[in-house]
């Protein structure tokens, strides 16, 4: 008991103290959350509430303004709402839906709190700050002597940054919070490991893959994209165009990853060429298109026989247990 009260105190002090690291280092958002989900977990949800006043508080002292104490009080209610969802043994599908509606939630508070206090709006100074760091990407290129045709690429990225953002917010609020989300399950899972406590989890990367309906919506998107720089779509076309590409896009550029990663594993290809593979899909479009069009085939084809496998398995009555597309962690393979 004294061992677990002891646990308990470590990591409402831990959760103080990432809440000052964070605010420094202008990250709280992914790394506030997750002492707090633990601290939920073992402990339940006053503790939770408790912490993140005095995590809130301390952080305002320090800092000198309110606006960092109630971004944190903010924040404090993803790890809440997680540390809840896996103590009543959610399945990983219902912790990740809970997770991205929590972080929507912040998210939108963040923004809203952003523009109470200093007056601006949040997602057009990101939007400038990431025109302005590829106007600097280009300038730094000419200065260095590179060719005109070589910034072809960069001088796309920057007529369309506007255009994306105008119509691709819904998008980007919902990738981001399921980026964060997978983040901070993630890091609890690993520590709840260590406890000696289950969690329900997805399945091996090697094994992510998207099913073949999903391909009309990416190459809709992909169209109707490609149309707008070109033709005056309705804006709603235009709108729905634009969160369907980013949404399908991302998704197919995870999974193709994955099928990558697979192959990889088959081959006992080494980690230097597999981060090297990683940063062509940067440097050379032709790879990720690539890759993602080899991800949509597989969707139709089932490259690495994983449905045939998944059938195999379950006429033999294996002992996985799947559920929502899921298994549990103790059965799953890292």
């Amino acid at each position: 008991m004294k061992t677990r009260s002891l646990t308990d105190a470590m990591l409402g002090a831990l959760t103080v103290l990432l809440t000052l690291v964070g605010e420094y280092l202008g990250i709280p958002a992914m790394i506030v959350p997750v002492p707090l989900i633990l601290l939920v977990y073992r402990q339940g949800f006053r503790w939770g509430i408790i912490t993140s006043i005095v995590a809130a508080l301390v952080t305002g002292l320090v800092a000198g303004h309110v606006f960092a104490g109630l971004s944190i009080i903010i924040w404090g209610f993803v790890g809440v709402a997680l540390g809840l969802a896996l103590k009543e043994r959610f399945s990983f599908t219902k912790l990740m839906a809970i997770g991205v509606f929590a972080n929507l939630v912040v998210i939108g508070l963040n923004m809203l709190l952003y523009a109470l206090v200093i007056g601006g709006n949040m997602y057009l100074d990101l939007m400038n700050t990431f025109t302005q760091s590829i106007e600097q990407a280009i300038e730094t290129s000419r200065s260095l002597g590179a060719a005109e045709e070589s910034l072809a690429q960069l001088q796309i990225m920057l007529e369309l940054v506007p255009f994306l953002f105008k119509n691709g917010l819904p998008a980007l609020l919902f990738l981001a919070s399921l980026g964060m989300s997978f983040v901070h399950l993630a890091v609890a899972r690993l520590v709840l490991k260590r406890m000696g406590e289950s969690v329900a989890w997805v399945q091996p990367f090697s094994q992510w893959r998207l099913p073949a309906y999903v391909s009309p919506f990416f190459l809709a998107g992909w169209v109707l994209v490609s149309l707008a720089r070109f033709v005056a779509l309705p804006p709603w076309l235009e709108f729905l165009g634009v969160n369907l590409f980013y949404i399908t896009s991302t998704a197919y550029m995870v999974t193709g990853l994955s099928l990558a990663w697979y192959y990889f594993q088959q081959r006992g290809t080494s980690s230097f060429l597999r981060v090297l593979f990683v940063l062509l899909l940067f440097w050379v479009p032709f790879v990720l298109v690539a890759l993602v069009m080899l991800t949509v085939a597989d969707g139709f084809f089932d490259f690495r026989r994983l449905l045939t496998a998944k059938a195999e398995v379950i006429e033999t009555d294996a002992p996985e247990e799947v559920v929502d597309g899921v298994v549990e962690d103790d059965q799953a393979q890292d």
